[in-house]
């Protein structure tokens, strides 16, 4: 599938990867601009590069045609940043620049291979270069046609060989995934009159009927006396949530249904230890007063809350797993941690919160509740102060001002 301009490329792969079971690009520009676009391919990729052995021979062979070259007049347009550009300067004789790309690549930059042709052009133009040399095959025959001397580097069969092989194992790997068994839980509400409960139960069964039938999607449901349990696959869990961003079932199910319902998806090796995840997420979830699913995978490492909307809107009210992942890693803090006193906040409506309303919401002892809000306190996502209770008797208490920044950023 060919193109002339990047912006093509998103189509291009919106269009074709169902069809497919892994995809080769030409390069690492059209690569990383894509992988800037959609941020996560649903099927395994793999570009075409340079290797060393490549790079080496097609050197050797440019010395054999310009056997007068001086590599200080010649712009290679494939090399980005200072230190590539300075490695090679390295060589020449007098510390001679070299022209290459000095700044780093912006990937989002839609105008990518036009900007390339213009800097050729521009050095040409100058009379500073004798030979261009490019990786960028869409702009060769613009150049010659110009009568500019260029170089095109290709890349040898041999490496295009090992990309394929490369692919056909990541191909094998997503496969295995894909067919990991999934459980999805969930329990309807519970009220006093009976007949009341058994409405909506059924509601609940037939609204995931018809989410089913709705949206394509193949779900093994097996419904009980209060509970739910949804059997399906990986690779189809991360159709639903979108690569965990959000859940189209909660989605589904908000829109045709008049109370919140939660979530908990269970990854595992067998049906038993999915769906003992699965009970497990749907605990966590159950903790948010918001409609959300978890998804707990099989070494039992947690990822939510997961919410309705495709955009959510994070900051303080609904954070989503790729903030809590931002700020573990900005912050050096577990993301259990993260989530477990965000639950708090959650649940009790505020930010300010004391060790034992910690403790009574989480289930913990008082002693474990205070070493997790001063581990906030710690790493800037909280202050702490005395406050004097309203009894004239009672000692102050520490209450815990907790702070999550906007988007998960730090």
């Amino acid at each position: 599938m060919s193109y002339e301009k990047l912006q093509e490329i998103k189509n291009i792969y919106k269009q074709n990867h169902k069809f497919f079971d892994g995809l080769i690009f030409g390069g690492p520009l059209p690569y990383f601009y894509l992988e800037q676009e959609i941020q996560k391919s649903s099927k395994p990729v793999v570009f075409l590069d340079i290797s060393e052995k490549d790079f080496y021979k097609h050197l050797f062979n440019i010395s054999q045609q310009y056997k007068e070259l001086d590599f200080s007049r010649v712009y290679i347009d494939f090399l980005w940043g200072k230190e590539q550009a300075l490695e090679l300067e390295a060589l020449l004789p007098n510390e001679k620049p070299i022209y290459t790309l000095k700044q780093e690549i912006d990937f989002k930059n839609e105008r990518q291979y036009e900007e390339v042709l213009e800097k050729h052009f521009k050095l040409w133009r100058e009379g500073i270069v004798d030979l261009s040399i490019t990786r960028t095959a869409n702009i060769v025959e613009t150049m010659k046609k110009q009568g500019l001397n260029v170089y095109y580097l290709g890349i040898s069969k041999d490496s295009i060989k090992e990309k394929i092989e490369e692919l056909i194992t990541k191909v094998e790997y997503y496969r295995i995934k894909d067919n990991q068994i999934v459980v999805g839980y969930l329990e309807s509400p519970t009220v006093n009159n009976l007949l009341e409960n058994e409405l909506l139960h059924v509601s609940i069964h037939k609204e995931l009927l018809e989410f089913c039938t709705q949206s394509g999607f193949q779900l093994g449901i097996q419904k009980y006396n209060q509970t739910f349990e949804i059997i399906t696959s990986y690779g189809v869990l991360q159709e639903l949530t979108n690569h965990f961003h959000y859940c189209r079932i909660i989605r589904f199910l908000k829109e045709h249904l008049s109370f919140d319902v939660n979530i908990g998806w269970g990854i595992g090796i067998t049906v038993g230890q999915a769906l003992k995840h699965a009970k497990m997420a749907h605990r966590e979830a159950k903790s948010y007063m918001e409609s959300c699913a978890f998804v707990i995978d099989e070494n039992e490492i947690s990822m939510g809350p997961f919410g309705f909307e495709e955009e959510c809107e994070t900051g303080n009210s609904f954070y989503n797993w790729k903030n809590f992942e931002k700020l573990s890693k900005e912050k050096n803090i577990s993301v259990s941690h993260l989530q477990k006193v965000f639950t708090v906040t959650t649940r009790l409506k505020t930010t300010e919160i004391t060790s034992n309303e910690a403790a009574e919401a989480l289930g913990l002892s008082v002693r474990s509740a205070n070493r997790l809000l001063n581990e906030f306190v710690e790493k800037d996502l909280a202050k702490v102060e005395q406050r004097k209770q309203n009894s004239l008797q009672g000692r102050p208490v520490k209450v815990y001002t907790i702070h999550f920044p906007p988007n998960g950023s730090a």
